[in-house]
């Protein structure tokens, strides 16, 4: 309905107007509603993906529908339908019919775990999803038993491509259709063809062992929703309580040399500081601060063993991500850094940024590791213990890795996997012992000449002691 203002001028129509915000408040509302799923396959965020977006993007193959337009792609979609004859051949009861039955009876659940809304026709979304589907369950086939008889595997710098790009958040399918298309077709020697009769090697099985590159070949029972999740959750440190050591005379004989040999230590470097903090008056200690709530950063590797704390490659852990701080030393699994680790750590911790589900232990991690190593010398310092085998390039390549992993990630630092280390570490320095111990050795042994210096005084001190000690006896008793 419309009015007439006095000046002569229509007003809008108000009416019409709320029609328009219903109908599309309507439209809304019912978009809300059959959109009941959760996403679980995201696009990465623009801040995120400006640091390095090449990290994100696949190098050889499509899957899924978010590089499908990738011109640089398309050879290997030739490739995919080889693979899905291949698979089709395997066995008689093997049809095409019956995989496009069963993908489009998921089409419209598939659909919504994607964050973005899809231009695709259904049909579309169910051939690409059976094409990438069939040839990622034959590609698991042709790597587990051997059979590398196609063009893809003559070349050697193929494989660790495909299995990179297998591993991108952003080119996934949802892992249930490639569940519905492994019981819809019969594999020899992996499935059966009684349906009732369980497989020789489930689906979460073999995609393990592809994606851990056989270091795993027992999958974690929970609900999957892609490859790069099942990657995710194969990484998962250990949280089950662990068998104490067995108790023995040898072993107690063997610690009490150690123990004798640190208590002679703690007694040398608390003498000597003691001394040298008589004499110092330049810097006084910094003054000790408790705080309840959780820290968020931790003394790089060198400044940490200026206070004492050793490093030392874990043997015992299950993955990278067992750290492990008790009695002064950090003990940190190896982990091996090549060209395709940055994309797995850069892929990972995007995912748990996009899917708060899923945990924090990879942003943990990166955070760590980030407050570990300030410059290449930190990263020299693992390197030498066996933490880290880096296959980049020079030291400083690795230390600009880790500073800039975790930029602009988000986490809770209260309740991430490795708040208690933290909190472990920053209570060790800042006991006063181990401060006054990083302090005599970052003001008097930092550097060779440092160490001749100090060494010279030392020396210096005890001559004029051992003078003075003989001025006195022989003024007490002169010489006859």
């Amino acid at each position: 309905m419309a009015g007439v203002r006095d000046t002569g001028e229509m007003v809008v129509e108000v009416d019409q107007l709320l029609s328009v915000m219903e109908k599309k408040l309507e439209s809304f509302e019912s978009q809300t509603s059959d959109k009941k799923e959760k996403c679980t396959i995201y696009r990465v965020v623009p801040s995120v993906r400006q640091d390095d977006g090449a990290a994100y993007d696949p190098k050889i193959i499509s899957i899924g529908p978010y590089h499908r337009k990738n011109n640089q792609l398309f050879p290997m979609e030739d490739v995919k339908w080889q693979f899905l004859l291949s698979l089709i051949n395997r066995h008689k009861d093997n049809k095409l019919a019956r995989l496009l039955r069963v993908v489009r009876a998921h089409e419209p659940l598939a659909r919504k775990l994607y964050s973005e809304k899809l231009d695709l026709e259904p049909d579309a979304l169910v051939q690409m999803l059976v094409l990438d589907g069939c040839f990622i369950l034959e590609l698991f086939t042709k790597i587990v038993f051997k059979q590398e008889n196609e063009e893809i595997f003559d070349e050697n710098w193929k494989l660790p491509l495909i299995r990179s790009d297998l591993l991108l958040l952003e080119n996934q399918i949802p892992f249930f259709i490639l569940q519905a298309l492994f019981d819809s077709t019969v594999i020899p020697g992996i499935s059966s063809e009684n349906k009732d009769e369980r497989p020789v090697i489930t689906l979460p099985d073999l995609a393990l062992i592809y994606v851990t590159n056989a270091r795993m070949d027992t999958a974690p029972n929970v609900d999957i929703h892609h490859l790069l999740h099942l990657f995710h959750v194969s990484l998962m440190p250990s949280t089950g309580p662990k068998e104490p050591k067995p108790f023995s005379c040898l072993a107690l004989l063997l610690y009490l040399p150690m123990m004798f040999k640190k208590f002679i230590s703690y007694v040398f470097i608390g003498l000597l500081s003691l001394i040298l903090c008589c004499f110092r008056r330049s810097r006084p200690l910094p003054v000790k601060k408790t705080s309840r709530r959780a820290p968020r950063t931790i003394p790089s590797v060198t400044e940490l063993q200026e206070a004492g704390i050793m490093f030392k490659k874990r043997e015992d852990a299950m993955c990278y991500l067992d750290v492990k701080f008790e009695n002064s030393t950090m003990e940190i699994p190896q982990l091996s850094i090549q060209a395709t680790t940055i994309s797995e750590f850069r892929n990972l911790i995007a995912f748990e940024q996009c899917c708060p589900g899923s945990g924090s232990h990879f942003t943990s991690y990166a955070i760590f590791m980030d407050n570990l190593i300030n410059t290449h010398i930190d990263v020299a310092v693992l390197q030498d213990c066996g933490i880290i085998e880096s296959k980049l390039g020079s030291y400083k390549d690795v230390a600009i890795f880790f500073n800039q992993l975790c930029k602009g990630g988000y986490l809770e630092y209260e309740k991430h996997y490795l708040v208690q280390v933290f909190k472990d570490v920053r209570n060790f320095c800042s006991s006063d012992r181990h401060r006054w111990r990083a302090m005599l050795v970052h003001d008097y042994f930092s550097n060779p000449w440092a160490i001749i210096s100090f060494i010279a005084a030392f020396v210096l001190l005890g001559l004029t002691i051992v003078q003075t000690v003989f001025s006195i006896l022989a003024y007490v008793h002169p010489p006859n």
